[in-house]
């Protein structure tokens, strides 16, 4: 092939030089005043490629396409885009709220009843199902067993829902410390969650809290099977009640833990650099269509390679004309074909090293507003546009085209690929915003109660605020929205009547009797009972001290020294 080359320099070599040149400023005019199809009437400016070390074959005609030639890195056939994209059926559903007959009849309901759509009583009960079991675990197991375990009641689907409604509270009105919220302290005093549940209770609870039975012989090889269950009946309940829209992506997020688990995930650019990771597919504004859990590397093949995450999350939704968006952790060629084989669009960033690509894009050097693109036979595209730096993108469904978008008050022109791409990829980042937002997460050292909050606590709950929305047309607040859930969780299973006849707790105060001293004093009531026990009638009469001072508020007015009156009325 090398003496193909040098034959072939020498004969042009030999050229007439004044028909060289022709030829060579034709070329170069033919390529300075190529413009693809656009949208607008602006020039666009398309970046010229180095010169090959070695000399190309011309065509005679400007209409055929010079196909790059493969290499042993480069098996793809890639040409000037003919805007020729594969066509897929058309996206035909209705997003919102799914089964469709809901969305007249609770265009007027509460934010309670939406949660109550993606979280029911079943949920709540299965957990407080585990929690009464894992508590007789511990009790039977435990050999020295505390004061406080041996006060175990058994709990119920309405105290769970207590407990949540308060944890939900105290990502409203955060503390330092979780004593605090029942400190009689002036400065952290709260009287709401006193009203609701003592702090021995939801300690207790807090403890005991547990999302699956540790006796059953589980695969050894599912490493999340105590939050398995609740994460299915989540997906199952996040996918039931609402249909997503065209675009979809798929992304990462990242749940804060510090604790020992072995699928925990460091990354030194997050502001929270340890974490369990989480798949998501989201859906604008923000809906989480589907959670998955990364569980290590070498765990399972559908979490390991980027392909397999994708078409997992996606796997009830292909063949229905959606478009998906990944970054260029996910995107590749391979996942663009096997999404285009489930009649689906793939749009997203690139990374340069990927197998496949058209090195002239890739080595392509740009300057600003500048881009080079080329397609295959699949036609997918390879875009590389510079706007502050380069950008690289693939897409099933754009060609070369631009769009004039206005961004704080000045316009830009911008590839159509590059604004659907971050129209869609907004998503993600939407539900996670909304998360943020008074979060109840809290530390410890437990990794699924730190992941089954994230998901009850923040996830369901941004998807319910979601439909709550798109449903009621009303504009609320996210904390307005987690506060009417907290209303609505702490009074379940409490009688409205018993809230506001709950009597008064009755304040004992120590009287002096009016009168003679020597006529008024009698024996202190505790200290005779206890020296009677101690030493006997005759003798108790002799070593207890008599006392002019008595409780009015306690039956038939007792008379108790300081000391005793204390003991018996500390927790009055």
């Amino acid at each position: 092939m090398e003496d193909f080359y040098d034959d072939l320099d020498y004969e042009l070599s030999q050229l007439d030089l004044t028909v060289y040149n022709q030829e060579c400023n034709t070329l170069s005019n033919s390529d300075a005043t190529q413009v693809f199809d656009v949208d607008l009437d602006d020039t666009v400016s398309i970046a010229r490629t180095k010169n090959h070390h070695r000399r190309q074959i011309l065509s005679d005609s400007e209409d055929d396409q010079i196909p790059v030639l493969p290499t042993s890195r480069n098996t793809e056939v890639w040409f000037n885009p003919l805007g020729k994209q594969p066509s897929i059926i058309p996206y035909t559903e209705c997003p919102g709220l799914k089964p469709f007959s809901l969305r007249s009849s609770m265009s007027s309901a509460k934010p309670a009843e939406f949660y109550s759509l993606l979280v029911p009583d079943s949920i709540f009960e299965y957990i407080a199902e585990e929690t009464n079991r894992f508590a007789l675990q511990t009790l039977n197991k435990s050999a020295t067993k505390s004061y406080r375990m041996q006060k175990w009641m058994p709990t119920n689907c309405h105290e769970i829902k207590r407990f949540f409604g308060i944890l939900i509270w105290m990502g409203i009105v955060k503390l330092p410390q979780l004593s605090l919220y029942w400190s009689t302290n002036k400065c952290f005093e709260q009287k709401f969650v006193k009203s609701i549940m003592s702090r021995n209770r939801f300690e207790l609870i807090l403890r005991m809290l547990h999302f699956a039975n540790n006796e059953i012989n589980h695969n050894k090889e599912d490493r999340l099977f105590k939050v398995r269950h609740l994460l299915d009946m989540l997906n199952a309940n996040f996918k039931c009640h609402y249909t997503p829209n065209q675009e979809m992506c798929v992304d990462e997020s990242l749940i804060p833990f510090r604790g020992r688990v072995i699928f925990r995930q460091y990354n030194k650019n997050k502001r929270h650099k340890y974490g369990i990771k989480l798949f998501k597919l989201c859906s604008n504004p923000g809906y989480t269509v589907k959670v998955q859990v990364y569980a290590g590397k070498n765990y399972e093949n559908v979490n390991t390679t980027p392909t397999n995450v994708v078409l997992a999350l996606c796997d009830d939704y292909l063949n229905k004309g959606h478009t998906v968006c990944t970054d260029n952790w996910y995107t590749s060629l391979d996942l663009a074909r096997k999404l285009l084989a489930g009649q689906t669009h793939l749009i997203g960033t690139l990374r340069k090293n990927r197998r496949g690509l058209p090195q002239t894009v890739v080595q392509t050097k740009l300057k600003t507003g500048e881009f080079s693109a080329q397609e295959n036979d699949d036609g997918i595209t390879i875009m590389k546009w510079k706007d502050k730096r380069d950008v690289l993108l693939l897409s099933t469904k754009h060609s070369v085209s631009f769009r004039r978008i206005t961004k704080k008050g000045k316009e830009k022109i911008k590839p159509k690929i590059v604004v659907d791409y971050n129209h869609a990829k907004s998503a993600v980042d939407l539900s996670d915003q909304m998360s943020s937002y008074t979060t109840p997460l809290r530390k410890t050292t437990k990794w699924p109660k730190r992941l089954a909050m994230e998901l009850l606590l923040n996830t369901a709950i941004v998807n319910s605020y979601i439909l709550y929305k798109l449903t009621t047309k009303k504009k609320l607040s996210v904390v307005q929205f987690r506060t009417a859930l907290v209303d609505y969780l702490v009074h379940t299973g409490v009688p409205e009547t018993s809230a506001s006849s709950r009597p008064r707790r009755v304040k004992h105060e120590l009287k002096k009797r009016q009168g003679l001293a020597s006529a008024c004093r009698k024996y202190c009531v505790r200290c005779y009972k206890e020296n009677c026990a101690q030493f006997g009638r005759v003798h108790a009469r002799n070593k207890t001290k008599r006392v002019v001072t008595y409780c009015e508020d306690c039956p038939n007015e007792p008379h108790y020294c300081i000391s005793c009156f204390n003991i018996n009325h500390r927790y009055v």
